[in-house]
């Protein structure tokens, strides 16, 4: 019969137990509680893993905490991280030993230390495992912050978001409230920008004659009276009633489309007259985008002009606020956006609210209010916050730079909404190229390209927010604000 190799270790074993006696046992109970170590080992580990991370998230809240604060005494840091710590669950065991503000790099540094008392490995001679870790936040230096919002204030922000409230007055309380956050506290240099766009921005009709623009002059037409007699009129009589839908930039709506049945009848001869009237073409403001190379995607080469255009009625809503360090005046304008002028319901081109947030942060002109560049994004530091609630809905025309319909043609139109998505993308990607930090919101219920676009707009992951009511918008405005006022976690 043959002997495989575990009968042979147990005989082994049988006659070692045998031989050995009262030894045997000795290292049999020495082996049990190594055996009892080792697996009570990842016991330990997790209890000592939970331990350390409620450690990291009070260093790193109490850094955030002391840096988005006034306290620049050691003492102050220390008092805040330690009344977080004391409240913080699970933080028996550690202790803040060190908590410091540096006045020249304007960095705050939370330590703390404890021990872990070990239950199982133990029992092999390690009765405890350290805890420490640390946390440093940079403070936001006077004057180095600037921020544009780039607003969504197309027809669609006029609809009800899921709670009930109209988009645009759930921004108006979001955007202002992330206007107080930045600026409550500070000791000044602070200032922001804002961006409303739609199918146009409006750059004010004040820089109407400003060297980096070109708008032609108003003008009147007028066109002669001409009267005829007719014997005859036309009487219609509404057909069967009938509703239609239509939808306006992603906004449904019903509308009385009854047909008229008209015929002609005869009546004694009366004088019918056309014509007669003026009509009037003035500027409101509106810009086209640059045709010139890839002009439209940059705040380079300004030698080619902007087109400002006419139009007997608004084409675009409220002006770029450039930037300020008037908090009031900010939220005031944040207060005063519009979805519509009358029959004008405009729709959704983002790469004109990305260029101009960017022109607003630049240092060149149109808007010479932005400091210089850093490509370390510290001095200072420029953020763009675009928010948007939907898709681009329109394409740019590069025979005249204006932003027409997409094709009805469903292939020609997946084109053209793709060239417009690339061309908001290579706007992202030339602001991220120059320090500009972005942060990007999906207000509702976005298409999964459009959350796609955003996510890759913005400078990071968590950059990148989805808010589906307003009091998600207020959050993500809220998270925006004060990561902008800490400008980041260092370490």
């Amino acid at each position: 019969m043959l002997v495989g190799p575990g009968a042979k270790i147990r005989k082994l074993l049988g006659r070692f137990a045998k031989e050995t006696g009262g030894a045997f046992a000795v290292v049999t109970a020495v082996l049990g509680i190594v055996l009892v170590a080792l697996a009570g080992a990842t016991v330990d580990f997790v209890q000592w893993q939970h331990m350390r991370n409620v450690a990291q998230s009070v260093a790193d809240s109490a850094s955030l905490a002391a840096a988005t604060s006034s306290a620049e005494q050691d003492q102050e840091i220390l008092d805040i991280a330690q009344g977080l710590l004391t409240s913080a669950a699970g933080g028996e065991g550690l202790a803040v030993t060190n908590a410091t503000y540096n006045d020249e790099s304007r960095l705050v540094q939370v330590r703390i230390n404890g021990t872990y008392p070990t239950v199982f490995v133990a029992l092999v001679g390690v009765g405890e495992l350290p805890v420490n870790v640390v946390s440093v936040a940079e403070r936001a230096s006077p004057g180095s912050l600037e921020v544009a919002l780039v607003l969504d204030n197309t027809w669609s922000m006029s609809d009800d978001d899921a709670t009930g409230v109209t988009k645009i007055a759930a921004l108006k309380s979001a955007a202002s409230k992330l206007i107080t956050t930045l600026f409550t506290g500070t000791s000044g240099g602070i200032s922001a920008s804002l961006v409303p766009y739609a199918n146009y921005v409006n750059v004010g009709t004040e820089n109407r004659y400003q060297p980096w623009i070109f708008v032609p002059a108003d003008y009147d037409t007028t066109s002669a009276k001409v009267c005829e007699t007719k014997t005859t009129k036309q009487q219609c009589v509404k057909g069967t009633p009938k509703t239609c839908t239509r939808v306006v930039d992603g906004v449904s709506e019903t509308y009385d489309c009854t047909p008229n049945v008209c015929t002609d009848v005869t009546v004694p001869p009366y004088q019918s007259c056309s014509g007669g009237g003026t009509t009037k073409y003035r500027w409101y403001g509106c810009v086209r985008s640059r045709t010139t190379g890839t002009n439209r995607l940059t705040d380079q080469n300004i030698g080619d002009l902007y087109q400002g255009f006419l139009g007997t009625s608004r084409g675009c809503l409220n002006p770029i606020l450039p930037l300020t360090d008037d908090a009031n005046l900010l939220r005031t304008n944040i207060n005063a956006m519009i979805v519509n002028s009358g029959s004008y319901r405009p729709l959704t081109y983002i790469p004109t609210g990305v260029l101009w947030g960017i022109n607003t942060l630049s240092p060149t002109m149109p808007f010479t209010e932005g400091a210089e560049y850093d490509p370390e994004n510290k001095q200072p530091h420029k953020a763009l916050v675009l928010m948007t609630d939907g898709d681009n809905t329109l394409r740019f025309q590069a025979s005249d730079g204006q932003h027409v319909a997409l094709s009805t043609n469903v292939k020609t139109g997946a084109t053209q909404k793709t060239q417009t998505d690339t061309d908001t993308q290579a706007l992202c990607t030339y602001a991220k190229s120059n320090g500009i930090e972005i942060f990007t919101v999906a207000f509702g219920d976005l298409t999964a390209e459009a959350n796609t676009l955003l996510s890759n707009c913005a400078s990071s992951v968590d950059n990148y927010f989805l808010a589906q009511n307003a009091d998600e918008l207020e959050d993500a405005f809220d998270q925006i604000a004060k990561s902008l006022s800490v400008i980041r976690l260092v370490r």
